[in-house]
């Protein structure tokens, strides 16, 4: 299973047409701040299916802050990161994940591009599509998960 991972898209939507046609991906995931740009983008391409998760920058915006989803026999973490204070470390949020039985934890919030590893628990984000970063880059994620696999890909826009 192929899923398209953004974060962070902040009204500046338009790397992330070019990303799904692009990747062809099985589904796409937006990790918060601005969840309104993840509904825009679904209304786009309406045969690849969405979920997404609240940020800190989605004030009353429909859906949870985290979700746990189960695709191939793998069990994926979804929060947008601040919750759990990405900002100053991924302890807690590498605890979150491993308590809730997640193989592959997804989150957003730092605008920087990360994988990394903690036991059996992959971390990723894919960083910022908007480009409001440290570094400017425009980023987003590829997750290719499977039963022998879970490989994740930083692309820039």
């Amino acid at each position: 299973m192929k899923l398209l991972v953004f974060s962070d898209s902040h009204n500046q939507t338009e790397a992330m047409p070019d990303a799904v046609r692009r990747e062809t991906p099985d589904l796409i995931v937006h990790l918060g701040d601005h969840a309104h740009d993840a509904r825009a983008i679904t209304a786009r391409f309406p045969g690849v299916p969405l979920r997404s998760v609240r940020g800190n920058c989605d004030y009353g915006a429909e859906g949870g802050d985290v979700e746990l989803l189960e695709f191939c026999g793998r069990k994926v973490f979804l929060t947008h990161g601040h919750l759990y204070g990405v900002k100053n470390g991924l302890d807690n949020i590498t605890r979150k994940g491993a308590s809730a039985g997640a193989d592959l934890v997804l989150f957003g919030h730092t605008h920087r591009a990360y994988i990394g590893k903690s036991g059996g628990l992959t971390l990723f984000n894919p960083g910022a599509v908007s480009g409001r970063g440290w570094d400017r880059d425009k980023t987003y994620g590829v997750v290719h998960l499977g039963e022998e696999e879970i490989r994740c890909e930083i692309k820039a826009c």
